[in-house]
């Protein structure tokens, strides 16, 4: 271990050395230091990202070298000793489908995500999920500012919606627009829920649930003193260091951990990279047999450049596996303008009170906070004075986010209750509050005028809910309410004539109110959820389920595309001002019905579900040919119906197999009527929605054969749509994964994992990544697939 960590430490010091000589700043010993494009000409950029790829690979290489030989010299020198068994702590992956749990257990996790920092590519083998990339570590997987993702068709954060699909401990603590979701290190936590379709009411808190919800759970404190130290290398220079320390019970029941990490990896194609570096904390305290507190803080810093998206008609004229932003600094497509860079914050604790023997209260309070900004090229805008506005967006992001969470949860008879209230209040954006646009000139941003300029305000939710689950016999009943009250934020637009390039809070006390594209009132919706499961065993072997749930989600990006078609000749709104259309928003409701069964026998398991769902006051962007535009509309309804099969088996004690099915439809069940004169149709009835596949298919074997395990993967994506009149088809892919794991405990250590992850092992080449609302283009807009990338890791643990 020792090579491989001091060869580490040393290439990342050599480079933060060389970097620093150009940024003028204290060199960092463990974070290797992000780069900025705006202080490099492009000759020193190129040279320092050249030298730092030729180091890095041969670094990594001759440290994976020592660190293999090492390993096998102290095997052959401790051979007949037997070390104590160790297993390591490991996520667990599962899919609760009404009371039906389904897991993806073992090391399958870190398979599925090699880079250990994007929690979306480590539940892409469960059925109905559609998760793409086109960054292979999952840190780039980022269109129209949230991550492309959906459940059962359904994109829940499609439409601007300020909130995410995951949750940690149940607290809406991530966010998009913004550094968001992949602030976490999947090594910290225990275990992720993946809920589909029907949820408890004390579940998919925050705002939004619609389609489905991601739960991560923190691996606590250790009673145990113990050392992780993981090293991984791969393609395109990608290396990643992960170190976390549990100082195990201290006294009296003290207990805490603490992780870094920092991860670096040079994009595929084109110039440009992503790095992140993390630390996250965890205490527990208990002050009696009765009560405990838990304190968690995780801090992140990234920058990630972005991958260029091409237009349909690109696709069939340009190599979209060669074509990337340019390097040219005085054009508006270099790649250093189209990146983003983010600095986050997240606190929370959990007060665990036991009032009685079956009853216990939590207080969970949380703060996030997240600052940073996006730079891209855009084209073609219509800004005052501009018919035709070409250069760069800087889009910046200041927003906090805060709440608390009140949970009672006690046993009456033989039912269990769980009362609980939820209060969060997170700043804007989403959607923005400002943007600005720059020319490029002399190879530098040049300030041209302000985009976007709003006051600050917050969207506020109070949720009360109230489940209890009660079991006889053989059934099983769970069911429940949620009461949702969600207040959308105030927007005044301010003229911008006159303001230079000053700051946010200047431009703001030198503005005035454009009272026409502002919505002073608020919105609030208020609404019961309710939920209901049904469970009965059949025996010792079966069991079936039936499932009725509502879920919601509202969007927000009336307010951006308002403003851009506000400044184009087309006549999509109408001179109207914009607090009608506010107004007029609409809550989206989904109704969802689910039958399900699981059988399993001594050594497989199947889950067959099917599902049925009914959307209401569904949003699509569409494009009006009568009136040239692009615009969302919240008026629709829609129909969503599938079949998913899962399917496990273990034919011997060293072979495990596990697939997945699913069909999937999802489709406006009427055409929408446009706002041109006469309103006329626009035909999408019965079109399945964009993006969304009608058939996937997934699976994995898993062969042990002594220290090692053997793991193919393969997954199939069908035909599917960027817009919804089905114009622009995208074909289907295969996709094949490879990993190959050695694992023993030995020289001391409770384990060594020594990995080898091949991803897309026969170099497809296809389509990953669609944006079908972005806010850049007003189209939609493609992305490749990530390419072949071989990734390996060594954990050790101590």
């Amino acid at each position: 271990m020792v090579p491989l960590f001091f060869a580490y430490r040393y290439n990342f010091y050599y480079i933060s050395k060389e970097l620093t000589q150009q940024e003028n700043k204290r060199p960092c010993f463990f974070f290797a230091p992000r780069y900025n494009p705006k202080y490099l000409t492009l000759s020193q950029f190129e040279l320092i990202r050249k030298n730092r790829k030729h180091r890095m690979k041969k670094t990594s290489f001759i440290a994976l070298l020592a660190l293999l030989s090492a390993t096998a010299q102290a095997e052959e020198n401790t051979t007949g000793s037997k070390p104590s068994e160790y297993i390591a702590p490991e996520i667990t992956v599962s899919g609760k489908k009404g009371d039906l749990l389904r897991q993806l257990t073992n090391n399958q996790t870190r398979v599925l995500n090699p880079s250990q920092m994007s929690v979306y590519r480590t539940i892409n083998l469960m059925p109905s999920i559609n998760q793409q990339s086109v960054d292979p570590y999952g840190l780039a997987d980022i269109v129209n500012y949230h991550e492309a993702f959906r459940f059962r068709g359904v994109e829940a954060t499609a439409g601007g919606v300020p909130g995410s699909t995951v949750n940690v401990e149940r607290l809406p603590v991530t966010g998009r627009p913004g550094g968001g979701v992949n602030i976490y290190d999947l090594e910290n936590f225990g275990n992720i829920n993946i809920y589909s379709g029907v949820m408890p009411a004390n579940i998919g808190l925050g705002l939004t649930d619609v389609g489905g919800k991601i739960d991560m759970q923190i691996r606590r404190p250790e009673e145990r003193f113990g050392v992780l130290v993981k090293e991984s290398a791969g393609s395109n220079s990608f290396n990643r260091t992960y170190v976390r320390v549990d100082t195990g019970n201290l006294g009296g029941g003290v207990k805490s951990f603490v992780s870094a990490s920092t991860g670096y990896a040079d994009k595929w194609k084109g110039s440009g990279s992503s790095n992140r570096n993390n630390v996250m904390f965890g205490l527990t305290t208990p002050f009696s047999d009765k009560v405990k507190l838990e304190t968690f803080v995780t801090y992140s810093k990234g920058s990630i450049h972005a991958y260029r998206p091409f237009t349909y008609t690109e696709l069939g004229t340009l190599d979209i596996y060669k074509v990337d932003y340019g390097t040219d600094l005085t054009k508006n497509d270099y790649f250093g303008f189209n990146r983003n860079e983010f600095e986050d914050w997240m606190v929370m604790a959990n007060l665990e009170i036991k009032t009685g023997e079956n009853s216990k209260l939590n207080i969970k309070p949380y703060y996030w906070s997240d600052k940073g900004y996006y730079l891209e090229t855009v084209s073609g805008l219509k800004i005052p004075g501009n018919n035709n506005f070409s250069g760069v967006k800087r889009w910046d992001i200041d927003h906090d986010l805060k709440g608390i969470l009140a949970e009672y949860a006690t046993k009456i008879g033989k039912a269990d209750l769980d009362l609980g209230y939820l209060y969060h209040e997170q700043e804007r954006p989403g959607p923005p509050t400002s943007q600005k646009l720059y020319k490029v000139s002399g190879g530098s941003l040049v300030f041209d005028s302000w985009y976007i300029l709003s006051n600050p305000s917050s969207h506020v939710l109070h949720t009360a809910f109230a489940e209890t689950r009660y079991k006889l016999d053989d059934w099983k009943v769970e069911g429940g309410l949620k009461y949702v009250n969600y207040t959308l934020p105030s927007i005044l637009t301010y003229n911008t004539n006159g303001i230079g390039d000053v700051s946010y809070q200047d431009a703001l006390a030198a503005a005035t109110v454009n009272s026409t594209k502002s919505a002073p009132e608020t919105k609030t919706f208020r609404r019961l959820f309710p939920d209901l499961t049904i469970t009965r065993s059949i025996g010792n072997d079966a069991s079936a389920h039936f499932s009725f749930g509502e879920n919601y989600v509202t969007h927000v990006d009336i307010y951006p595309y308002y403003i851009a078609q506000s400044m184009l000749s087309s006549q999509a709104f109408y001179g109207k001002s914009f607090q009608p259309l506010w107004d007029e928003r609409r809550m989206e409701i989904s109704q969802n019905f689910e039958l399900g069964a699981k059988l399993h026998g001594r050594n497989w398991s199947i889950s067959p579900t099917v599902y049925y769902d009914l959307h209401h006051n569904k949003q699509a962007v569409l494009f009006d040919s009568v009136l040239n535009a692009y615009y969302p509309m919240n008026n629709a309804d829609a129909r969503a119906y599938g079949v998913e099969l899962e399917a496990e088996a273990r034919p011997s004690e060293s072979l495990k197999c596990y697939g997945s099915f699913s069909w999937n439809q999802f489709h406006f069940t009427q055409d929408v009527r446009s706002d041109a004169p006469g309103n006329p149709p626009i035909g999408i009835k019965g079109e399945q929605v964009p993006d969304a596949p009608e058939f996937l298919a997934k699976g994995m074997i898993s062969w042990k054969t002594g220290n090692l395990t053997i793991s193919p993967i393969v997954r199939y994506t069908s035909v599917r749509y960027g817009d919804v009149l089905h114009q622009q088809k995208i074909d289907g892919a295969t996709v094949f994964d490879l990993d190959l794991t050695w694992s023993k405990a030995m020289l001391g250590f409770r384990n060594v994992d020594c990995s080898l992850t091949f991803m897309n092992l026969f170099d497809k080449r296809y389509v990953s990544l669609i944006s079908t609302s972005d806010y850049k283009t007003m189209n939609s807009t493609y992305y490749p697939g990530a390419p072949f990338t071989v990734v390996a890791s060594v954990a050790v643990h101590y």
